[in-house]
């Protein structure tokens, strides 16, 4: 399977580019066009790993979060992990959904803190 070519996060469509512009680096978050680019040289599970890097750094910078850096190195790392050692979990996170209460998805709903 391909890497896809965009991806949807909260409304904002987010366009991935897996090209050969930068060689140093293995993929990186562009804030400015809210874009994802990742090194072509980058393969199996370090395109994976770095996809999930920079989506953190996405959602982080969509959500004004202020996560550290070594934060979204480790939350990657562990995502993936987590992924990888249970395949079910990843198939029943995407199963539809079968009420309206179920596939109703308030984004705008946060807990009490």
């Amino acid at each position: 399977m391909q890497c896809p070519t965009t991806i949807h996060v909260l409304g904002t469509e987010i366009p991935i580019n897996v090209t050969s512009e930068r060689d140093d680096v293995w993929g990186e978050w562009d804030g400015a066009e809210g874009s994802i680019l990742l090194n072509d040289k980058a393969e199996g599970h370090k395109l994976r790993i770095t996809f999930l890097h920079e989506l953190i750094h996405g959602i982080d910078d969509l959500l004004g979060l202020n996560v550290r850096h070594h934060a979204v190195y480790a939350l990657s790392q562990v995502l993936w992990a987590t992924l990888v050692d249970n395949p079910e979990l990843a198939r029943w996170l995407v199963e539809p959904l079968t009420t309206h209460e179920e596939a109703s998805h308030d984004v705008d709903r946060r807990p009490e803190c």
